[in-house]
């Protein structure tokens, strides 16, 4: 007997309304910063024609590879009840989420209340868990978001030195300030807007610096599922090279997914119900 899980893509249905509100906020965020970014520091400080390729490039493997994160379901949904000693190679989750068979290379979520393959973390900015399926997008996202967050620092650093003085640059990285200072009517939009958009960027430059380290060092040290399929020396130590680790998790042509934004997994072309091991 075969065992199928549902499709890759979840429905809107699945998202409660709190992360549906979540989901849209950071989009308008990323929307406002480069908008922002385009139309008033990079042409402001003379560098729109050097900066509008990759702020557009980075700017859009950012939202694509967000928006597979929270469509793309890792989460095993078993149509099995039957105990782990019928299912050779798989185990029983007792859980009422399962309470069936589940790949052994799953871990429960109690927060989603099911099993996930090969569950990272749940990520409560996507709505969901981060596993086999759309890890490979997650990590690219962190991956763009530091680049698209160090080219928005770098321009506005230099917008910072070129139109601000000493005693206004505290006012002007920290929004919540500049906010105030624009309702009682001391700054214009404009410059309240450019200051928003820089408080943004500094907390996405923090954010996505810890998040790179943390997935590429659980990638190349401490990954705990990649253990389950590759030799292990005496020392329990993973023999394999950090390149085949990388393949481990994005499959033999990983580059595409830093190079093509509509790049998609087997997982992903598949529209139907799709085998889980």
């Amino acid at each position: 007997k075969q065992w199928y899980q549902r499709r890759v893509a979840i429905t809107a249905g699945d998202k409660t309304r709190q992360e549906k509100i979540v989901i849209s906020i950071s989009y308008i965020l990323i929307v406002f910063c480069t908008t922002v970014q385009i139309t008033l520091v990079q042409w402001e400080i003379g560098l729109l024609a050097f900066c509008l390729l990759p702020t557009a490039v980075l700017t859009t493997m950012v939202m694509s590879n967000f928006w597979k994160c929270v469509w793309i379901d890792s989460t095993v949904r078993t149509l099995s009840e039957v105990p782990s000693i019928q299912t050779v190679g798989w185990r029983y989750c007792p859980y009422s989420g399962c309470s069936g068979s589940v790949p052994t290379n799953s871990r429960h979520c109690h927060t989603c209340d099911t099993c996930v393959i090969q569950r990272d973390h749940h990520c409560h900015f996507t709505g969901g868990c981060i596993g086999k399926r759309n890890l490979p997008y997650f990590v690219v996202l962190a991956t763009t978001l530091f680049g698209l967050s160090v080219l928005f620092n770098f321009t506005n650093l230099i917008y910072i030195v070129t139109h601000e003085t000493p005693g206004t640059l505290l006012i002007t990285i920290v929004a919540p300030i500049q906010i105030v200072w624009y309702v009682l009517g001391f700054v214009s939009v404009v410059h309240c807007m450019v200051s928003i958009n820089i408080s943004i960027s500094l907390v996405a430059l923090i954010g996505s610096s810890v998040l790179l380290y943390h997935e590429y060092n659980l990638i190349f040290y401490n990954k705990p599922y990649l253990t389950r399929s590759m030799p292990i020396e005496s020392s329990g130590v993973v023999n394999i090279s950090k390149m085949e680790r990388i393949r481990e998790v994005f499959g033999k042509r990983w580059y595409k997914f830093y190079l093509d934004p509509t790049h998609q997994t087997k997982y992903q072309k598949s529209t139907g119900a799709t085998r889980v091991m």
